[in-house]
């Protein structure tokens, strides 16, 4: 899945910023530009992705 970032505005104006495709707390820092221009957050949710662990390279290096 592409990450992305999905605000919803409801018609009271109440709001919520959703992201999705993101591995660990890269999700955090790509909504916060977002999260800090909408005003105080009132929850938060964290999703499973969030607790997933992001991908790493290995090297094995074997010696003879």
């Amino acid at each position: 899945m592409t990450p992305r970032i999905e605000i919803t505005v409801m018609p009271e104006g109440e709001t919520s910023v959703e992201t999705k495709g993101f591995a660990g707390s890269a999700c955090k820092a790509a909504s916060k530009p977002y999260e800090d221009a909408l005003g105080s957050q009132s929850a938060e949710r964290l999703t499973p992705e969030y607790h997933a662990t992001e991908a790493v390279a290995h090297t094995v290096e074997q010696r003879a």
